[in-house]
């Protein structure tokens, strides 16, 4: 297991609010709904600030790989924040680095990766990053 990320290695949060079917039936959030946090953040940011139409738009980013560690485990009611930053892009790809925190603290009690490849919608084929989703893309690059 690697060491926690801290809060300071991300310039870029999201606002999760869990509910109670978030929880597993040990008491914490499921596994697999905090890669469903992280897709959504990653989603979101797309939408505001990339203006990305994910629904009809001619660029589709679908999910190739996702991994997670967990260091904590969070459980409903928390209130969450996904870090959310770059760690390589590259012609039709990008990868991400996802820490999840609670509001407050410095060390995450999740983290994972996850990359996705930009497709054209009609064919399906990988498609280069425009630029200007390289450019905004580029402002969330990490240190390291």
């Amino acid at each position: 297991m690697t060491e926690s990320p801290k809060r300071q290695d991300f310039n870029h949060f999201h606002p999760i609010l869990t509910r109670p079917k978030d929880n597993d039936l040990n008491g914490h959030i499921a596994g697999a709904t905090v890669h469903g946090f992280f897709e959504t953040a990653i989603q979101a940011f797309l939408i505001e600030q990339a203006e990305l139409d994910l629904r009809a738009g001619a660029l589709v980013g679908l999910v190739i790989s996702s991994a997670a560690e967990f260091y904590a485990l969070p459980a409903f009611p928390d209130v969450l924040e996904v870090g959310l930053g770059v760690t390589r892009l590259g012609g039709s790809t990008v990868e991400y680095r996802l820490a999840l925190f609670r509001p407050g603290e410095a060390e995450a009690c999740a983290a994972g990766t996850l990359v996705q490849v930009f497709v054209e919608r009609a064919s399906g084929s990988p498609a280069a990053l425009p630029e200007t989703l390289q450019v905004i893309l580029a402002g969330l690059q990490l240190n390291g």
